[in-house]
C-alpha cells in the first residue's frame, strides 16, 4: 500500500525533469535567463521528487536518512533560481525585491542547515527549522502567484486593445495559477509533514495531494511556455479585442 502511495509523487518529479529538460534547451536556443532559472528550478524538483522515493522503491532503507539529506539540499539549492526567475522578470530593478530573495535565501539555508546538524531530517510540524525552511519555499510560490496576477490585469487591459497579444495575457494568467497551485502544494506539504509525524508513514491521501498539486502546477506552466497550436488558436479566438479611437 505504501508503495503505491509514491506513484503519484514519481510521476511529479518526471514531470518536472521532462519540462525542466525542455525550458533548459529553450533557454539554450535562446540566450534568455528566465528560462534558464526556471529550467534549474524545475530540475532539481524533479530529482528530488525521484530522489526521495528512492529508498522505498529499491528496498535500500537503511540509507534513507542520509539520501533524505542529500535530497533535501538539491531541492533548497534549486529554489535559489526560482526566486532570482521571479526577481529578474518582474521585479528587476527594485531593491525591495532584492531584500525578499535575501531573506527567503537566508531563511532556506538557516533551515536546512539546522535540520541536517544533527544528521538526520525532521519535518515534524514542532520543528521551527522545517517552519523556517517551508515560509523560505513557500513565500516564492505566493511572489508569483501576486506578480503574475498583476501583470496579467494590464495585459488584459492591453490585450483588449490590440496592444498585447492575448496569447502573452494568457501566459501570465497560467504562471499565477502555476504559483496558485504551488501554494496549494506547500500547504499540501504540511498535511505530509503531519501525517508522517503522527503514522511515521504517508498516506496516498496526502502524497496524492502533494504530488497532484505538483503535476498540475507544471501542467500549467507547459501550456504558458510551450502551448500547442490548438490552444494558441484558442486563445486568440476568444480574445474581445476593442476598436481603437482611430478605427472607430
Amino acid at each position: 500500500m505504501e508503495e503505491n502511495a509514491y506513484i503519484t509523487s514519481i510521476l511529479a518529479g518526471a514531470f518536472y525533469l521532462i519540462a525542466g529538460y525542455r525550458l533548459l534547451r529553450l533557454s539554450r536556443r535562446t540566450g534568455e535567463r528566465p528560462e534558464l532559472l526556471l529550467g534549474l528550478y524545475f530540475a532539481f524538483s524533479g530529482l528530488y521528487y525521484l530522489g526521495y522515493n528512492l529508498p522505498s522503491v529499491l528496498g535500500i532503507d537503511p540509507w534513507a536518512p542520509t539520501i533524505e539529506i542529500a535530497i533535501e539540499w538539491v531541492y533548497i539549492v534549486g529554489v535559489l533560481p526560482y526566486l532570482f526567475f521571479i526577481r529578474l522578470v518582474f521585479r528587476p530593478d527594485e531593491a525591495r525585491a532584492g531584500w525578499v530573495v535575501g531573506v527567503c535565501s537566508a531563511f532556506l539555508l538557516i533551515g536546512i542547515v539546522m535540520q541536517t546538524a544533527g544528521g538526520k531530517m525532521d519535518l515534524g510540524l514542532d520543528n521551527p527549522w522545517f517552519l523556517i525552511e517551508w515560509v523560505g519555499y513557500t513565500t516564492p510560490c505566493v511572489w508569483m502567484c501576486w506578480e503574475a496576477s498583476l501583470y496579467r490585469r494590464g495585459a488584459k487591459k492591453r490585450a483588449r486593445i490590440g496592444l498585447c497579444p492575448p496569447i502573452v495575457a494568457n501566459r501570465y494568467l497560467l504562471l499565477a495559477l502555476f504559483g496558485g497551485f504551488q501554494i496549494l502544494a506547500c500547504l499540501a506539504d504540511l498535511y505530509w509533514a503531519h501525517d508522517k509525524e503522527v503514522s511515521e508513514s504517508i498516506s496516498m491521501i496526502s502524497d496524492a495531494l502533494l504530488g497532484g498539486t505538483e503535476i498540475a502546477s507544471v501542467a500549467l506552466l507547459w501550456l504558458a511556455f510551450f502551448p500547442p497550436r490548438i490552444y494558441e488558436n484558442w486563445i486568440t479566438k476568444r480574445a474581445v479585442i476593442l476598436p481603437t479611437p482611430m478605427e472607430g
